[in-house]
């Protein structure tokens, strides 16, 4: 009986040395990503040289221009079922289903109609 608890301890001491380890490892893969444990130093940069990137904007963002009042032309009967942005993009869905199925795409940025797409039989 007295192996079996020595195992235990050391099963239990090698469980919480690994825990660590690992633990340490994420510590040091955040930090640094090229970090290895084992396999010595990352491999060295390429004599090429990356392309710069372009600085990151600092300061307000200008405002949005005015394009005053759009007109959509809904047919009779027809009235804004759903609006959905996306991007630069809002996408206004109309109904009901059986009178006018068109989704109409606008550009948020200058209020141009970009298209409307019809789904009619």
């Amino acid at each position: 009986m007295r192996w079996l608890k020595h195992l235990v301890i050391v099963l239990g001491l090698l469980i919480v040395g690994g825990v660590a380890l690992l633990g340490y490892g994420f510590y040091k893969k955040t930090s640094d990503p090229g970090w290895k444990l084992i396999g010595g130093t990352p491999p060295a940069p390429s004599s090429t040289p990356s392309p710069a990137l372009a600085p990151m904007p600092t300061g307000p963002k200008p405002p949005l221009p005015v394009f005053g009042n759009i007109s959509l032309d809904l047919p009779p009967g027809c009235f804004i079922n759903r609006v959905r942005p996306e991007g630069r993009r809002l996408y206004i869905t109309t109904g009901p289903k059986d009178v006018c199925r068109d989704v109409i795409v606008v550009d948020v940025t200058d209020g141009r109609i970009l298209g409307t797409i019809k789904a009619r039989p």
